[in-house]
């Protein structure tokens, strides 16, 4: 049995009454057709979905994959997984988002397989004309998306998937971490030697806690909680703490007790028990609606304290009990017997484990209350976007990992997660092979995140120091340029958070993003756009020089000598960055960059290329706080 229903533009396909993982807010008119050019066919346990795939048509989204932007001709599966060091076409990683745009003719249109299953989606793998998605189970919720551009496509995935929380501006700043700083008196002596990389917030990994327990101290490394905290406050720095789901099965530890009747089952009703940091743990079934509201008065009793932010680890979900080194990651995945007890009734982990890190992130949203919002989250699914932000997890450092990232970070950007980024360095230490670690490697990573939403080192145990406070001073020079830049641009890239909280739109952008008529475009992925009117080309070969292609729909205007270009053009900048014309932007330091025809109330006025130093105060108050200009009265007193 199929249903259709139908809203501007929205369809919504229900095979056979399905109870879909995440319940999204819809309500259309049924019609009696499917949207033209899907084949549905049911088997007896999976249903199969067809598309034609035309020699033309790009395929983006399907969110962290390690492979090119059009995501043509491979076979992704949607699972997540601890995938550890992970290196280019390693699949699935550890966020499934069954979503993707097809753009073909100047039309895109969206497709989301509301599953949180094994989805398989084959892009011209098996069949060279067909996109063929395989379901494994009998009933199915599917919404297809019609639009113009990616954009509009984007804009009602949003719609109805959920538009991204806003973080807070300290978010957008620079952020360290590693496994794991310690002891407190340390940490505040390394905040103090960073004073001048303008550190917004520290992360702390999981050796704060007492035996890896949730929600404890270890009173050893952080003897006075409540000084260093405010120690840490008075630097005005935030402090975001890590948060796994293991719960230690300890019956003298108090927040184990108090979960009881709340933890994932086996299908016989046993407690499932399984391994995790603290050992024999437990994990909440944040399916239900009452571990939910469980978790969420921990979580806010644990920032009274202080902490500004909460960070989601291991949560794919992970568990040791099944794996052992070097055998397939896929077995670090809960067994097969665990289940879930969701609307009332028993289901199968494997049919809804990509939901698992949604649900935790919705409990942990819900602890804030009327706190400002931060959670960064490694694992989610279609929609996490309103809860949390993304990183893509434990990448190596490599040159190849370089191009990696970028291509990583905008496919969850065009995939409905505006808040995203990288462990900048790459996080794994010495331990593997073709790991490296010399300093101009790690001035790389900080030059190709210098505009990502999530700006944070991070590194292991075994690996090199990161901050750039302990960089030769050549080396140091550099990092420093990319932060100065950054916060230059920050009331810029918060004017984007508020956009995407607002609409969808993602904070950068593949280039094909903003011009899906250029076919140049869709095989750019060393180059993003910052927005609509920013476009950023980081070198991320071993040269201090490279090949930019500028969109030539627009003229642009190098942001470091003024020149005026297009098409295929040779840098020569060290961080190549380019200001579309008509464009207006107040920079953080009070400049302002004029390019071209800028539309003010509703008129077009001409301005003359120009970075404008030294704003005058007059003109700085007419700019609104978040970058683009907004004036209410037309401007009369000054030429640009």
């Amino acid at each position: 049995m199929i249903e259709v229903e139908e809203r501007n533009g929205i369809y919504r396909i229900r095979v056979n009454n399905p109870i879909p993982p995440v319940e999204f807010n819809f309500q259309g008119e049924k019609v009696n057709k499917i949207p033209e050019g899907l084949t549905i066919i049911e088997g007896e346990n999976s249903i199969v979905v067809e598309k034609k795939l035309e020699l033309e048509e790009h395929i983006v989204g399907l969110g962290e994959k390690a492979t090119e932007l059009d995501r043509r001709r491979f076979k992704y599966v949607m699972y997540n997984v601890d995938a550890g060091a992970y290196k280019r076409f390693q699949d699935p990683l550890y966020i499934s988002i069954p979503f993707f745009i097809s753009v073909y003719k100047g039309k895109a249109t969206g497709y989301f397989v509301n599953s949180a299953s094994k989805v398989i989606v084959d892009v011209g793998f098996t069949h060279y004309s067909k996109v063929i998605i395989t379901i494994p189970h009998k009933d199915v919720e599917i919404y297809v998306f019609e639009g113009s551009t990616p954009e509009k496509v984007i804009e009602k995935y949003t719609d109805v998937t959920g538009k991204p929380y806003l973080p807070p501006k300290w978010a957008l700043g620079y952020l360290i971490s590693r496994y794991s700083y310690f002891p407190q008196d340390e940490i505040v002596k390394l905040l103090d030697l960073m004073k001048e990389f303008k550190v917004t917030g520290i992360f702390l990994d999981i050796d704060y806690m007492d035996s890896y327990k949730l929600f404890t101290w270890d009173k050893e490394k952080f003897p006075d909680v409540k000084k260093f905290i405010d120690e840490v406050h008075k630097r005005d720095i935030k402090i975001i703490t890590i948060v796994d789901h293991s719960v230690k099965a300890d019956q003298n530890y108090e927040v184990f007790l108090s979960g009881l009747g709340k933890y994932c089952e086996t299908d016989k009703g046993e407690l499932f028990v399984g391994k995790l940091w603290p050992g024999n743990s437990v994990y909440p079934d944040f399916f239900r609606e009452e571990t939910r509201k469980w978790w969420s008065e921990l979580i806010n009793k644990w920032l009274n304290q202080g902490i500004d932010g909460i960070w989601l680890d291991m949560n794919e979900p992970t568990d040791f009990s099944q794996y052992k080194e070097g055998e397939d990651r896929l077995l670090l995945a809960f067994p097969k017997n665990v289940v879930h007890y969701y609307k009332g009734k028993k289901v199968y982990h494997e049919l809804v484990r990509n939901a698992y890190p949604y649900y935790e992130a919705m409990a942990t949203y819900e602890g804030f209350k009327d706190k400002e919002v931060f959670i960064l989250t490694r694992s989610g699914y279609a929609g996490i976007q309103k809860f949390a932000g993304i990183w893509t997890g434990d990448n190596t450092p490599s040159w190849d990992d370089l191009k990696l990232q970028i291509q990583l970070v905008l496919g969850l950007s065009i995939s409905g997660v505006s808040y995203v980024g990288i462990d900048i360095g790459g996080f794994q230490g010495r331990g593997f092979e073709k790991i490296d670690n010399s300093l101009e490697l790690l001035v790389k990573y900080f030059e190709i995140a210098m505009f990502f939403p999530l700006f944070r080192t991070h590194k292991a145990k075994d690996g090199i120091d990161t901050e750039p406070a302990f960089l030769p001073d050549y080396y140091k020079e550099r990092v420093k340029k990319v932060i100065e830049t950054r916060y230059k641009f920050l009331n810029y890239i918060y004017s984007l958070a508020v956009e995407a909280h607002n609409t969808g739109h993602p904070i950068i952008r593949p280039l094909f993003y903003e011009f899906p008529d250029d076919e140049n475009t869709y095989r750019i992925e060393d180059e993003y756009m910052v927005g609509k009117y920013i476009l950023y080309a980081p070198i991320i070969e071993k040269s201090d020089k490279r090949i930019v292609y500028l969109p030539r729909k627009s003229k642009w205007m190098e942001f470091w000598n003024q020149e005026i270009n297009e098409g295929w053009v040779n840098s020569k900048s060290d961080l190549p960055l380019y200001v579309r014309e008509g464009s207006l932007i107040q920079l953080d330091d009070g400049d302002l960059i004029s390019f071209g025809d800028v539309e003010i109330k509703g008129k077009a006025v001409r301005r003359e290329r120009k970075i404008m130093f030294n704003t005058p105060t007059y003109v700085r108050n007419l700019i609104s706080e978040f970058g683009i200009l907004k004036i209410d009265k037309v401007i009369t007193e000054i030429s640009l």
